[in-house]
């Protein structure tokens, strides 16, 4: 299983004359069941804290994605509950 980080995009959240706000980590995912490559939101100070160690910054997806996953779990439980409702 691998996640590789394919892109990472600044954010200027204040203009493009101030410094930057925020990253935005576009990845890929291999040998994993379940496959979502929507990009990854993460701080300034995450990025800085991890911009020279590429398994911190895969962490951070892992992370994002995790909490993605069980957002999801938890609506389609919720629409399941409703069907059962009926």
């Amino acid at each position: 299983m691998r996640v590789t980080i394919t892109g990472i995009n600044f954010k200027y959240d204040n203009g493009y004359g101030e410094e930057y706000t925020g990253v935005e980590l576009q990845f890929i995912t291999s040998g994993f069941k379940f496959s979502n490559n929507t990009p990854v939101q993460i701080t300034k100070e995450q990025y800085e804290a991890n911009k020279s160690n590429t398994n911190g910054l895969r962490a951070l997806v892992v992370d994002k994605v995790l909490a993605d996953v069980q957002e999801y779990i938890d609506d389609l439980n919720k629409y399941k509950s409703g069907l059962l409702d009926v």
